[in-house]
Parts: structure tokens; sequence; C-alpha cells
């Protein structure tokens, strides 16, 4: 049972789908980058890079507040708020060197927003302090220190020893540290109010930073941003710097500690996605942008193949159909837009035109050799006939002793057995060709003698090679028509070689090639040759160089050029195929069935 032959999509349709896949591959491409980018900037590469960021803006800020550190240090090693002897009565003195020092080191400096000292001995009455007005300070919030913070940093103090704390407080934000005198015994307290925008401005600018939290030891807790959770709330381990995950897509949180020689730092940065997602928005735009190009062009080449090659190739195949259902010499109406096509619609009307005119000639045809074979039929003529006739005769020759007229009847038997092709073979083996070529030149060797000398020199290896039946005898006659002219003299050379996959046969004959004859050999062996236009004398080397042609294909077939002096070299050339060569020599023609006149 034969299978089904799918049936092919339409071209339009191909074309729309190939039209619609080139819009969508850069669309798909474009998402996929964008894709990747919000990815990208959502994923780890973005949490290091936001956490290398925000690891920057800490430090800076950790290095400002190392200089506040260094400023509370430098009343220490200048000696200004020592020297105070309990029990003598220098406090206006003691006070008025106090604070004309915070002038001179707190009062002009950015960084601190207020300064205040106070001696252990009677904090409540030797105390003064500063306010610098220039970053953030004033009086009020002086007097409100004093009535508010001063007892819980005084208490601070009592704990610290000699090292520096930090405290927070309604949004203030302090430094305290104690003043030892000469034997190293706390006698005072130095505190200074750090100016927030000064240290911390820098983590408050970050633009991803929804909220940001700092700890500076377990009194200094402040939100410098938004409100944000402590690294412990959030899972954290707040030892160790960290990325913290939430729900949201991306990092949630960025926890940075940087510790030092007197305090550490910890700083929270709570994510704002939304920030994120939006350094998205301008792929977005070019995505939104791709699409409303890529439409109109979309549309466009759909019309431009549609018009160009859809109606045009749609044309052809009606016209097709319309021959194909007996509509011979069917003329195409459609007027092609381009010269591509133009060139394909008139070929195809000349084509079909040709086809109906050739379907006539050959309906003529066949009416004439039906009226043929009816005249044949009714002659009662065959070539059974002639076949036997011959035998009588040649019987009749043999009973009268006439042995040489017998031998021309049996080569004329041999070569029209060959003609006649009983068995309907196109190929025989070359063995049993030169059985016809022997009994040909048998004939012609009686009607010249010894005018005629014919030589060949064919390899026994050669002789299981398959050719096509009678392919040398239309050559030798010619080679013998033009090879011996009228009472004079020739030689014939048949020889065989194989190159390759090629059995080349030449038939030399002496008898000269003039210009004339070269131009006439050339129209008889062109490929567009019509033979139906010649006499029919001169078909013999143009039917053997189509048979060729046909049977073989390019490169077999028949040339005729000069050789050296008056040499004719006509070859045959045969492109041999697997399975139709051999070697059998048992079964090559003997000598005897050779002309005695014959050359081996």
């Amino acid at each position: 049972m034969s299978a089904v032959k799918k049936r092919a999509p339409s071209l339009k349709w191909q074309m729309a789908g190939l039209a619609l896949t080139c819009w969508l591959v850069p669309v798909v491409l474009v998402l996929c980058v964008m894709g990747w980018y919000v990815s990208d900037n959502l994923g780890q590469r973005s949490a290091d890079h936001l956490a290398d960021q925000f690891q920057v803006n800490v430090r800076m800020s950790m290095e400002r507040l190392d200089g506040a550190v260094r400023s509370s240090r430098r009343a220490s090693y200048d000696g200004m708020l020592d020297g105070y002897r309990p029990g003598e009565d220098i406090w206006p003195r003691r006070y008025a060197s106090t604070y004309n020092y915070l002038v001179r080191q707190y009062q002009g400096d950015q960084q601190f927003s207020m300064a205040a000292f106070w001696f252990n001995e009677d904090p409540e009455q030797m105390r003064c302090g500063i306010c610098n007005t220039n970053a953030g300070g004033s009086y009020q919030a002086l007097s409100a220190f004093w009535k508010k913070d001063f007892p819980a940093l005084q208490e601070l103090a009592n704990r610290l020893d000699t090292y520096v704390a930090f405290y927070e407080s309604g949004g203030h934000l302090y430094l305290v540290r104690n003043m030892m005198d000469h034997r190293f015994q706390a006698m005072g307290v130095l505190v200074l109010e750090l100016d927030r925008s000064y240290y911390f401005d820098n983590l408050t600018v970050l633009p991803w930073a929804e909220s940001v939290r700092l700890e500076l030891g377990e009194g200094a807790a402040l939100a410098v941003k938004g409100e944000a959770p402590s690294a412990g709330e959030l899972g954290l381990d707040p030892n160790h710097s960290g990325i913290w995950w939430g729900d949201t897509p991306g990092p949630s949180a960025v926890y940075q500690r940087m510790n030092g020689p007197d305090y550490a730092l910890s700083a929270l940065a709570m994510v704002d996605t939304d920030y994120l997602l939006g350094q998205s928005s301008g792929y977005k735009a070019l995505l939104l942008g791709m699409a409303l190009f890529l439409l109109p062009l979309l549309f466009f080449v759909f019309w431009f193949f549609n018009r160009k090659i859809s109606r045009p190739i749609q044309a052809m195949t009606d016209g097709a159909i319309a021959i194909e259902e007996g509509a011979l010499g069917y003329q195409m109406s459609y007027t092609a837009n381009s010269r591509e096509f133009q060139y394909l619609t008139d070929s195809f009307n000349h084509m079909s035109g040709q086809l109906q005119s050739q379907f006539d000639h050959i309906y003529q045809e066949e009416l004439a050799l039906r009226d043929a074979r009816i005249k044949a039929l009714q002659s009662h003529i065959n070539p059974h006939f002639l076949n036997n006739t011959l035998e009588i005769i040649n019987w009749e020759s043999r009973m009268n002793g006439d042995a040489k007229v017998s031998k021309m009847i049996e080569s004329l038997s041999t070569v029209l057995d060959a003609a006649i092709d009983r068995d309907k073979r196109p190929e025989v083996r070359l063995a049993e060709e030169m059985t016809y070529v022997s009994a040909y030149l048998y004939i012609i060797d009686q009607r010249f003698g010894r005018r005629l000398s014919v030589n060949v020199d064919i390899p026994d290896a050669l002789m299981d090679c398959m050719v096509p039946r009678l392919i040398l005898q239309p050559v030798i006659e010619n080679a013998v028509e033009h090879g011996i002219g009228p009472g004079g003299s020739g030689t014939i050379t048949l020889r065989g070689r194989r190159e390759g996959n090629l059995l080349l046969l030449d038939t030399e004959n002496d008898g000269g090639l003039s210009a004339e004859d070269e131009a006439h050999i050339a129209r008889l062996l062109a490929p567009e040759y019509d033979a139906a236009r010649e006499p029919s004398g001169n078909l013999g080397i143009s039917n053997v160089n189509q048979r060729l042609r046909i049977l073989y294909g390019p490169p077999s077939g028949l040339t005729i050029t000069r050789g050296e002096g008056s040499l004719v070299v006509a070859r045959i050339t045969i492109a041999l195929e697997p399975g139709k060569e051999g070697s059998n020599p048992s079964s090559y023609p003997s000598s005897d069935t050779l002309s005695p006149k014959l050359g081996r």
C-alpha cells in the first residue's frame, strides 16, 4: 500500500509565519535581555554591588566618627581642663578657662552642635557648655540637655573608665568620655553632641535604601532614614556583615558591621525593591518602542510578500492546475510586477503553447504510424518472411556449390537479425557487437576486395562490456564511405581501450577530412540537431550520437576529429555501469567468425 503524500502548507501562510517569527524574535530577545537585566539587578550580583556601596558609605561615616573621637581626646592631651584641686575656691577661674577652651575647640567645628563639660567634684554647680549654631545647635537645646539627658549621661560616664561611648536620646547623638587627671582619676566628663547630617547624610542619600538604622554600642541606636528593624529582628548575626533575602524578589536588607579600637558601628539598610524594578523602566520603554516600530514593518513585509511573490505563484499554480485538467495551451493573463516573475510568466505561456503544438504534432504522428502499421499488415510482409526467404536462397546456393554467395547471405542474415532485435535488448556484449561488425565487414570486403584493409585492436578484457546494439556498424559504414574514394583504397582501424569508467572505441580511416566535412559533422552531432528534417542517408552518425547521449548521458557520445596527416578518428565514448562489464574470454567470438582480412 503506497504511503499517503503529506500536503505541504500554503506558501502564503509560510511567509506569514516567517514574517511573524522575524517580528517576534527581536521582541523575545529584548524580553530575555530585560529579564536578565532585572534578574541581575535583583540577584546576588546586585546584592553584592549594594553591599559594596553600603560598606563604602558606612566606612566614610566611621572615619568621621573616628575624627570626633580624636577631637575628644585632644582635651586630655592639651591639659587645659586639668589642674583643679578639691577645696580650692577657684571655680570662677576654672569656669572661664573651661568655657574658653570649649569655645576654641568645638564652637567652630561643624562636626559638633554642642559641647559640655562638668567636674565630678560638684557636677550640679561646676559645669559649663557651648553650642554651635552653624551645626544646628542652640541654647534652648543646651538647656534641655542639662535638664533631660544630663543624669543619664552622668550615670553612663561612671561606667566608662577611660573608654568612649555614644548615647542617643530624642534624636540627639552624644559622644561621652571621662577626663583623667595626672593620677588617672576621673576628674570630669566631656560630652560632644554630633551633627548627624555631617556624619550620616551619605547614608541617607542612597537611592535604593528605603530606611537606614545605626547602632553605636548598647546606648546608641538611631534611625537615620525611615524606620528599620535591627539585625537581630531579621535573623542576621549582629557580629557579621550580611545580606537578608525576604519574600520580595532581590535582597531585602544589607547589614554592615565595622569594629574600631574604641567602638563598633553597625548599619542596616532596608532595600527599596520598587526602586530596583524601576531601573528596568527604560527597557520597558524600549520594548514598547520596538513593538510600535516593528508592527508596521510586519504588515509591510507581509503585504510585500503577498503582492510580489504569493500572488504570482498562485497564478502559476492555477495555470498548472488548468493544464493538468486538460486545458493545453493555457495562457496566463496575470501581469507580474517584477522582472523575474514576468520572465517566468512569459516562459510559462511559451511552454504551454509549445506543449499544445507538440501534442498536436504527436497526435498527427500517431495517426501516421497507425496508418503505416495497417499498411504493413495488409502487405503481409514482415522480417520473418525476409529471413525465411534468405534462408531458402542460402540453401539453394549451397546446393549449387556457390560458397561465396552462401557466406554473403549468412552475413546479411546476421546483420538483419541484429536489426530485427527479436529479444528487444537495447544493449549487448561487445563480443556480440563484434560478430555483427564481422558480418558487415565480410559483405563490404566482397564489395571492395583488396582496396579495403581492416585492422582490429580491441583487448579481450573489454569483450564483456555492454554496448548499444549496432552502435559500431553506422560508424564503420561512414568510415568506409568516406575513407575509400572511387577507384581508390583505404585502411580502417578499430581500437578499444578503457579510461576509468569510460569505454573508448575508435574507428580510424585515412580518407582525410575537408572543412566542409567538419562543418557538416559538427551540425549532425550538435545536441540541438533535428533528425526529422535530414535526408535518411545522413542519419547514421547522428543516430549513434543521440542514442549514446540518451542511454548514458554526457560525456557519452560520438566525436569525429582530425588525426595526424590524413587520419580521421571517430570516437565512441560509453560510460560503463557497475555490473555491466566483466571478463569471460571463453565467450568471445573466435577468429573464425571474423573476416579473414580483419587483423587482430
